[in-house]
């Protein structure tokens, strides 16, 4: 199993908009994403940060999600909320 981690800092006071758009319009659409296997949002208000972690079957189909553009789109419609670009890694899961 492989997930991605995103850290992203955001604006102060934006956590509950943007947990509400990943319940409403992110997560719908990812789950329907070929190997998608869970999603975790973490937030932190005293920093203004969230950490976005999604679990995949294969690191391929990471790729495919990220090289299709779903990734940038879904990115796209914080664009007000977020302080910074996320930083995106990809881990395998080993324990």
């Amino acid at each position: 199993m492989f997930v991605q981690v995103s850290w992203i800092e955001v604006h102060p006071g934006k956590i509950e908009q943007i947990k509400t758009i990943f319940q409403e319009s992110v997560l719908p659409l990812i789950e329907k994403q070929e190997g998608f296997v869970k999603f975790n949002l973490y937030t932190n208000e005293k920093d203004n940060s969230i950490i976005v972690n999604s679990f995949w079957d294969t690191e391929h189909n990471i790729e495919v999600v990220f090289k299709s553009g779903i990734y940038q789109e879904q990115v796209a419609k914080f664009e007000n909320l977020f302080a910074s670009p996320p930083i995106r890694n990809v881990f395998e899961v080993s324990i």
